[in-house]
């Protein structure tokens, strides 16, 4: 029989994974790793193929004429990867594969986070801009970023899962029907069901002697009977929203599937390539939502627009809770927001988060220093369409206090700089830089931050870039000599670090994060983790400041 095996090069710990998957132990298969993919006893080996992401892998000398091997070195990518097992004659055979994170790292749902958190910073500052345009939902005329499409897809297995568990578990109603009989027939109309029918129809007067009626009806009786009758409904307004909101996302999948096929004939052979990866996989994502749509609990329920009202079963209800919540993360998903960021895989983490501080550091900026400074006109730009593109890139945001937050400014040579600031080698791009006009009681000095998606001991060789930035740049001084102007600098980063009371005493990487070492050399590391709310990314923002001595 025919079977498929990944086998890890290190260990050289085997799994089946088709056509019966054996659980693969946590842990097993992670990123930056190496690993083969054995087909066994197989006629067709010689012509199978295996693709990883709907992209082939490279197939590898086979020892017999009934096997075919293949190298996966899955890189910076942790989360469930797609394969697809071609072999002659036959139908593909689909099944999915977990990388876990490499320890230096944090998992797939900080991406999901960050993502999240990008779209709703970016809805947040610039609803206190001065725009005024509605940020729209549809499709549109541009294919969605990459960055954003990673996002929905990743909602979808918890949609699944939920929607399944409601369509077990349904809320009821019980709902109220008239049913008209002939008197005859109705012999278990109450009382008052028969005196609410002799408002309508006609009357028959009874002719048996004695009457069989009670005395009040006077030999009276209808002769249509109206009886209300209740019976188990799943026609509830949730069910009806929840209907419409699967419907509208299955059609807002599909349309961009049309859009990304139709953007590869304007896109060199990579972007070609990614167009109609993504095209594939926003087709299949759209069948599988519009099936949701036809669960028992939607299917029975009536039209409605795609919008969710906070109502008391979505408050109370652990599991229409859950749906609300990712109705507010699909809204996000499929927002007309758009930016050269949000066109990363998710192997490129590292990027996402540069961004992910920044834009986080603006609008905690506003929560520290007051949303009467902040001004964000030059980080937003506007399209006839409704969307927004977020301007990354040599981008000054003033933050309030007279502080001004700039992503990826170029510093070039000082002799080259109108205002005699920049470096004394070469051109320099820090991740973030904190600047503040000089005064009577400042200097003009930076803080430099430098965004880095690493934790453990991948800190370490992180350090020698705040290092650069802060001997390197420098002012002309008036005498005709240079002075440095980088006030402190830091390394924003997920790592939780464990510190002691001395900072002597303290190991690396915690040492960098310990309040003497920081505040002593002006030099070291600040926490900075998706799923951080506002407040706490100002009070990261306030503690810089305070350390760096420039509040």
């Amino acid at each position: 029989m025919s079977a498929l095996f990944l086998r890890s090069e290190r260990t050289g710990a085997a799994w089946q994974v088709w056509p019966q998957p054996e659980e693969v132990p946590p842990g097993a298969v992670q990123e930056t790793g190496s690993y083969l993919f054995e087909l066994q006893n197989s006629p067709e080996a010689p012509t199978a193929a295996l693709l990883i992401d709907d992209r082939p892998l490279e197939a590898l000398r086979a020892a017999a004429a009934d096997q075919a091997h293949w190298r996966w070195l899955p890189g910076f990518h942790a989360g469930t990867v797609e394969a697809e097992l071609r072999l002659q004659g036959q139908p593909p055979r689909r099944f999915e594969v977990v990388t876990d994170p490499d320890r230096r790292k944090l998992t797939r749902d900080a991406f999901d986070a960050m993502v999240r958190e990008i779209l709703d910073d970016s809805f947040a500052l610039f609803s206190l801009s001065s725009f005024r345009k509605a940020v729209g939902h549809g499709s549109g005329s541009r294919p969605p970023p990459v960055a954003r499409l990673e996002f929905l897809r990743s909602r979808v297995d918890e949609l699944s899962a939920i929607v399944e568990s409601i369509a077990r578990s349904p809320r009821r109603r019980l709902a109220a029907e008239e049913r008209v009989l002939p008197y005859h027939r109705a012999s278990r109309a109450t009382g008052l069901e028969i005196l609410r029918s002799f408002h309508s129809g006609r009357l028959r007067r009874e002719s048996v002697v004695p009457s069989r009626l009670p005395a009040g009806l006077q030999g009276f009786l209808p002769e249509q009977i109206r009886l209300r009758q209740h019976r188990s409904s799943l026609d509830l307004p949730e069910h009806r929203q929840m209907a419409a909101c699967l419907r509208a996302w299955s059609a807002w999948l599909s349309s961009t599937a049309g859009l990304l096929e139709r953007s590869r004939k304007m896109s060199d052979d990579e972007q070609q390539q990614t167009a109609s990866v993504w095209a594939a996989r926003c087709r299949r994502l759209s069948h599988r939502i519009g099936r949701l749509a036809e669960a028992a609990p939607f299917a029975e329920a009536g039209e409605a627009p795609p919008q969710l009202v906070l109502s008391a079963l979505f408050r109370h209800d652990p599991l229409y809770r859950r749906f609300y919540r990712l109705w507010q993360d699909m809204n996000l998903g499929i927002a007309a927001v758009f930016g050269d960021f949000l066109n990363l895989p998710l192997a490129r983490t590292f990027e996402l988060y540069e961004l992910w501080c920044f834009l986080r550091l603006v609008r905690a900026g506003a929560e520290a220093f007051g949303p009467e400074g902040l001004e964000i006109r030059d980080l937003f730009i506007s399209d006839a369409a409704g969307g927004v593109t977020l301007a990354t890139g040599a981008v000054t945001v003033p933050v309030g206090s007279g502080w001004k937050l700039c992503f990826q400014k170029q510093y070039r040579e000082f002799w080259r700089e109108a205002d005699g600031r920049g470096s004394y080698s070469r051109t320099m791009t820090p991740d973030v830089v904190m600047a503040r006009d000089a005064g009577e009681a400042d200097t003009g000095r930076l803080i430099v931050l430098d965004a880095k998606y690493r934790i453990d001991d991948g800190l370490n060789d992180a350090l020698s870039s705040i290092h650069t930035y802060r001997d390197a740049l420098v002012r002309e001084a008036a005498s005709g000599g240079v002075e440095e102007i980088v006030t402190a600098a830091y390394l924003l980063t997920p790592h939780m670090p464990v510190t002691r009371d001395d900072y002597r005493a303290t190991p690396m990487p915690g040492r960098l994060f310990h309040p003497d070492y920081r505040r002593g050399f002006r030099f070291g590391a600040v926490t900075l983790q998706p799923g951080m709310s506002v407040e706490e990314i100002a009070a990261a923002l306030r503690l810089i400041v305070a350390d760096a001595g420039a509040g």
